[in-house]
């Protein structure tokens, strides 16, 4: 038991900061790739009628088919936009990441996942609004907006 070197057991504090920039980007490059994904996923291949299992679900899209097909196209359209802008734009703040302080790199990466978490609150909203201006809540197209073409 003499032999035992506790030190040896621990990681060199250089590996430890490669993994560190590693772990933020991927952090911080989940939330747009994610909405990319979904938004691409509601645009594509979304089920043809409501359902509580797949797809964008909210309670103004979900009463009859038409409202619910508009809904998916909106959320695809939505979220493949705010994700692609997401992803160009974090891809290019992470390339800073190199040159920060292993704190300062944690604080950034922590600002940005919370730029990520606002624009897609926004994002939410603007879709839900959106539903409840154009459909009541069975599903019916308000008459306001009847001759509008979607």
């Amino acid at each position: 038991m003499d032999d035992l070197d506790l030190g040896s057991l621990i990681p060199s504090l250089d590996s430890l900061l490669g993994w560190l920039d590693l772990v933020l980007r991927v952090a911080v490059m989940a939330g747009p790739l994610a909405m990319l994904g979904l938004g691409l996923f509601y645009f594509l291949a979304a089920p043809k009628e409501a359902n509580w299992t797949a797809g964008y679900r909210f309670r103004y899209g979900m009463a009859k088919v038409q409202s619910w097909q508009f809904m998916q196209r909106l959320a695809g359209i939505v979220f493949s936009g705010a994700g692609l802008v997401l992803t160009v734009i974090m891809t290019i703040c992470c390339a800073g990441f190199k040159q920060l302080p292993p704190m300062d790199m944690a604080m950034e990466a922590g600002k940005l996942i919370l730029w990520e978490l606002v624009i897609l609150v926004v994002a939410k909203i603007g879709i839900n609004v959106t539903v409840i201006a154009l459909f009541d809540s069975e599903g019916n197209r308000r008459s306001d907006f009847r001759g509008m073409k979607i």
